[in-house]
């Protein structure tokens, strides 16, 4: 996400594309990507963690963030839940078909 630092894009859509890690440097976040489409990869709580970083703060852009069918558990859930507390920018996020999820 570094590369996507001073870039213009807004819409991002990686959906299977191997992605099974993430790292996002705070100091560098996309200022101007709202839509974030990671369908189809092998995400975990690793990278709920650090996709994270870019809901937080009064500055976050992010609308949607899409991770259907991923590898996310109850705990990425919760990381995603705390850091949303606080949030006032994403109107959607999508969770659907991560079997690590419990009812």
């Amino acid at each position: 996400f570094r590369a996507l630092r001073d870039s213009p894009i807004k819409i991002l859509y990686c959906a299977s594309c191997g992605i099974d890690s993430i790292e996002i440097d705070a100091n560098f976040i996309p200022p101007n990507l709202i839509w974030l489409y990671l369908r189809q990869n092998s995400i975990s709580t690793d990278g709920c963690r650090e996709l994270a970083k870019l809901l937080q703060g009064e500055d976050a852009t992010l609308t949607q963030l899409h991770l259907e069918r991923n590898k996310i558990d109850d705990d990425g859930v919760e990381i995603l839940v705390d850091v949303l507390r606080n949030n006032k920018s994403l109107t959607t996020l999508d969770l659907l078909e991560n079997d690590g999820i419990s009812d």
